[in-house]
């Protein structure tokens, strides 16, 4: 027996050793291949920003290079509006000299102007006729040969001061002459350009230059290499320094980038990049440490997150071991926590809400901080973004187990249809772009503009069949389409519309046997490398969901082909739904003290120009609408509007060109802007607010972020509509009337008409006019000003109609 019992321990023992292996197998395993993964992403990370490092050195001389040509193209254009004058078409110098020197005076960019002859004789403004010849100047070649052109910097023969000349043709008013009868030209100092180049910087000892077209320094640090009058400058083509002399080569070529090479004798990135107006080229020469210093918080980062590594692999030994010990335990224990299952879940998602609330709201705090560098502001940016996807984790298990236990209700409001479903299409674009498939919708025409419904959750429904159907297609398209089925009132005369929403894809399809479990919660189909992207959790919420609205979704898919999901609602128009937007629980906005303001509205999707406009526009203000950046740009220099509301992504000219453009124009560049978006990305966000925006507005279109904005950017004071009993208002309405006395039919109908076209602002300034004309016509202005306060047009022409009719 005694034997038989040491026999079983053995074997016991061998068991329990096996076991041991073969779970140090599986974490040992597991620690190399997240090592390995972690190495490689530590990698491909650190190159990611070491590009836009680079990215970012290279814009600061894209800065400067952008302000040299518009210096240069403003210039030309003052030559050539010059050169179409009457009175340098003369050609008489006696004539030309007088106008001529005032221009100076008055633009005060120019050294001097001078008028040229086919033969090269000429006479400016310095020197007057001068006995000297410029047959052989370039410049005067391409001007008297019909063509613009801007010159290398030179040495003056009338002045010997380095000049830039800005030459064009004289043309005569002739039409039989085909060839110049002159040249114009405008000659500026070399000193502006070298301000700006001089001006381009990126961190300590860097420095920048500018080359013409034979490779010589217009602007250079080394003043041995730079022109003056005993001796022409070296050409950096020619110079024994091969580096530098393979970056002037570049730089000749009308080539840009930013490379990594030998220069003074240290490592440095020089970032090169030709201007368009002129035959040169700016370059900006960076200590290598200047960029690459920036990525030790990243060394650091990725430092304490092997820690973390090794703490979470000790860990999970400890679990494992625990789990072992307890396995014999946990059946009856799982019964047990079956049944407290959703109680559990819902108290856990809190308690990890509370601290996760911290992290993020810690995160955000240090995004706004002026302080912190542009690198620790990225790692931030990935605290906040990975913190706020494991939130949407914790709301995902949150709603699983409020809908289990029957405590999630559905709360409808009314929104503008076309515009809700646009900014989810937005999204999903943004998202199958970055795959590389073709992302397809088709609406059909007559979906109703205002509907009731949860706003939230039929968002989380489409959002999550659509991206499940660009997570699972490689290749090809996904389709969104909606239809309407039916439309018909209801008991209550209250419109319903029966709309089919249908996602349809080209992936990689569900087998037979997966598809009667895609909707159980925590099971996921499919590849594994796909199943690591979410929960489990997406579908079953969104069947759920679905149910609760009073429908299903039904699925069909082909291994191989791709798969399609369906369902169908009914939901509820909403006629009104502009009030509603703008309605509070206890009262509602209808204007504003003071006035008016101009809103510049730039979006190319008519669905998200026509929720702003028919928002604001009953409010008072006066909105313009743009439907790309060049439109936009256009209108805002010609309107100076008070505020403008932009998107991203457009055709012709994208939101930040645009933002740049506006700030950099003298007239508007104080101008209010804010960037209204769909794009998930939070890089987007700072970029856009980098660029210069003043706020950051996310899409789908919040209206009372929309509001509380305007409230704090134009300093708005709102009307609110007062409530007041029926009677009293029939009472006041008839004292009222027996005491206006209205003005002219005329005047009448002019108000009439203003009121037929909604333009409350006209209305206003008439009364005003009334007023001040006789104080007889004070009661009326005062009534109809108050109508049109209210923004009711029906009720103003009810109101003038009615005392037109008396006047006749």
């Amino acid at each position: 027996m005694i034997q038989a019992n040491s026999s079983l321990s053995a074997t016991n023992k061998e068991n329990h050793l096996s076991r041991n292996l073969l779970i140090r197998f599986i974490l040992g395993g597991t620690t190399l291949i997240f090592s390995i993964s972690a190495y490689f992403s530590y990698q491909a990370t650190r190159n990611l920003m070491l590009k836009d490092l680079r990215h970012s050195a290279f814009l600061e001389v894209q800065r400067g290079d952008s302000e040299i040509e518009e210096w240069l193209h403003v210039r030309q254009v003052e030559v050539q509006t010059l050169a179409n004058t009457s009175t340098v078409r003369s050609l008489n110098w006696s004539v030309a000299e007088p106008y001529l020197k005032s221009e100076v005076k008055r633009i005060n960019e120019f050294f001097f102007f001078q008028i040229a002859t086919p033969d090269g004789s000429y006479s400016n403004t310095k020197v007057g006729r001068s006995n000297k010849n410029i047959q052989d100047r370039d410049y005067f070649q391409k001007a008297i040969a019909g063509k613009s052109n801007i010159s290398d910097p030179f040495i003056s023969r009338s002045t010997g001061i380095p000049l830039i000349a800005i030459a064009t043709p004289i043309w005569s008013n002739s039409a039989s002459s085909s060839s110049p009868i002159g040249t114009f030209q405008g000659n500026v100092r070399v000193d502006r350009i070298a301000e700006v180049v001089n001006s381009l910087h990126y961190g300590t000892n860097s420095y920048a230059f500018a080359l013409n077209s034979q490779g010589q320094a217009i602007v250079h640090p080394n003043s041995g290499l730079m022109s003056t009058l005993e001796k022409p400058a070296p050409s950096l083509l020619k110079i024994g320094d091969r580096n530098l002399n393979a970056i002037a080569q570049r730089m000749v070529n009308k080539q840009q980038g930013i490379e990594l090479m030998e220069i003074d004798g240290t490592k440095q990135y020089v970032a090169y990049l030709p201007l368009q107006a002129a035959n040169w080229s700016v370059a900006l020469v960076i200590p290598r440490q200047n960029i690459e210093s920036r990525l030790q918080f990243l060394d650091l980062i990725a430092l304490i997150v092997g820690g973390l590594t090794l703490t979470m692999i000790t860990v999970l030994w400890q679990v494992q071991a625990f789990e072992q010990r307890e396995l014999k335990k946990s059946k009856a224990a799982a019964d047990t926590a079956n049944h407290a299952k959703s109680e559990f879940l819902a108290n856990m998602s809190h308690e990890l809400r509370t601290p996760l609330n911290g992290i993020l709201g810690c995160a955000q705090i240090l995004l706004r901080s002026p302080g912190l560098p542009k690198q620790e502001l990225y790692h931030v940016n990935i605290i906040e973004q990975c913190g706020s996807h494991l939130l949407t984790l914790i709301n995902d298990i949150l709603d699983l187990s409020k809908i289990e236990a029957k405590k999630l209700e559905l709360h409808p409001y009314d929104v503008h249809f076309p515009s809700f479903l646009q900014g989810i299409v937005e999204i999903c674009h943004i998202r199958a772009k970055q795959k590389g498939i073709l992302f397809v919708y088709k609406p059909e025409i007559n979906l109703p503009t205002g509907i009731h419904v949860d706003v939230k959750r039929l968002r989380q429904v489409l959002l999550n069949l659509l991206g499940n159907a660009i997570k699972f297609t490689d290749e090809g398209q996904v389709t969104f389409n909606i239809e309407v089925i039916d439309r018909a009132p209801n008991d209550v005369q209250i419109i319903k519309h029966h709309l089919r929403f249908t996602v349809e894809d080209t992936g990689i399809g569900i087998t037979p046997v997966e598809l009667s479990q895609i909707f159980l919660p925590f099971e996921q189909v499919g590849e594994k490398k796909r199943q690591a992207e979410g929960t489990g959790l997406g579908l079953a919420i969104t069947r759920q969901l679905v149910q609760m609205m009073g429908s299903d979704i039904h699925v069909h898919s082909q291994i191989g082909k791709g798969s399609s999901f369906l369902f169908e609602l009914e939901i509820p128009e909403a006629t009104d739904w502009v009030q509603s937007a703008i309605a509070t629980s206890e009262k509602q906005i209808i204007g504003f003290e003071g006035g008016p303001y101009t809103i510049l509205m730039v979006d190319d999707r008519w669905e998200n120009r026509t929720v702003i406009t028919n928002l604001l526009q009953p409010l008072g203000f006066n909105v313009v609408e743009a439907s790309n950046g060049k439109e936009g740009l256009e209108k805002a220099i010609a309107l100076k509007p008070n505020l403008i509301v932009t998107d991203l992504l457009m055709p012709e000219m994208d939101g930040f060109e645009l933002i740049k453009h506006l700030r950099h124009t003298p007239e508007i560049q104080d101008v209010l802007i804010i960037v209204s978006s769909a794009s998930v990305f939070e890089a987007d966000r700072n970029r856009s607010l980098q660029a210069g925006g003043n706020a950051f507005l996310s899409k789908p279109i919040q209206v009372d972020e929309l509001l509380h904005q305007l409230e704090q950017y134009l300093n708005l004071v709102w009307i609110y509509k007062q409530s007041q009993p029926d009677g009293e208002k029939a009472k006041e309405g008839t004292t009222a009337t027996a005491q206006l006395i209205p003005p002219s039919p005329q005047v009448l109908q002019e108000l009439v008409t203003l009121a037929s076209r909604g333009n409350f602002n006209g209305i206003i300034k008439w009364v005003d006019q009334l007023e001040e004309t006789d104080t007889t016509f004070a009661p009326f202005a005062n009534e109809l000003r108050q109508l049109a306060r209210q923004f009711d047009e029906d009720l103003i022409i009810n109101f003038l109609t009615r005392y037109a009719v008396e006047t006749v």
